[in-house]
């Protein structure tokens, strides 16, 4: 398998792994779909609190941002299209943005950033921003 569709399969099943965190930690039936796209705002909310109070690890971070940058990405492909890629322009610091029409969409960065620094950030804005991009 290439190293395109690896990292490609990689991002449905961290999608997929995505819902079943919700399912795990959430004592509502939360529904992780294109119309409760509000409600994964409110899962990063949480960790952002936790974080605030107890800094994750590193690796937490960095595998719950990319589950949901996944799920969200998944979203976009489903409505726009879309290849996942490995941004390794800074060598030190890669990470995964979805290219779409000469774009570059980094939804596990948005997560990452709402959860660390600035839990103001809507991961559902973001998207419906993305979607917009397309009409422009």
């Amino acid at each position: 398998m290439s190293e395109l569709k690896q990292l490609n399969q990689l991002m449905l099943d961290s999608a997929e792994d995505a819902i079943k965190y919700v399912k795990h930690i959430s004592d509502k039936d939360i529904k992780l779909d294109y119309a409760g796209l509000g409600e994964l705002d409110l899962v990063l909310d949480e960790l952002a609190k936790e974080n605030a109070m107890t800094p994750l690890e590193d690796k937490v971070l960095f595998t719950v941002s990319t589950m949901f940058g996944a799920f969200i990405g998944e979203l976009f492909k489903t409505e726009a299209g879309g290849e996942w890629f490995m941004d390794e322009s800074d060598p030190k610091a890669p990470f995964i943005v979805l290219n779409y029409a000469g774009r570059a969409y980094p939804f596990a960065s948005v997560c990452f950033e709402k959860i660390v620094n600035n839990s103001e950030i809507s991961a559902c804005r973001y998207f419906e921003l993305a979607l917009s991009n397309l009409e422009a």
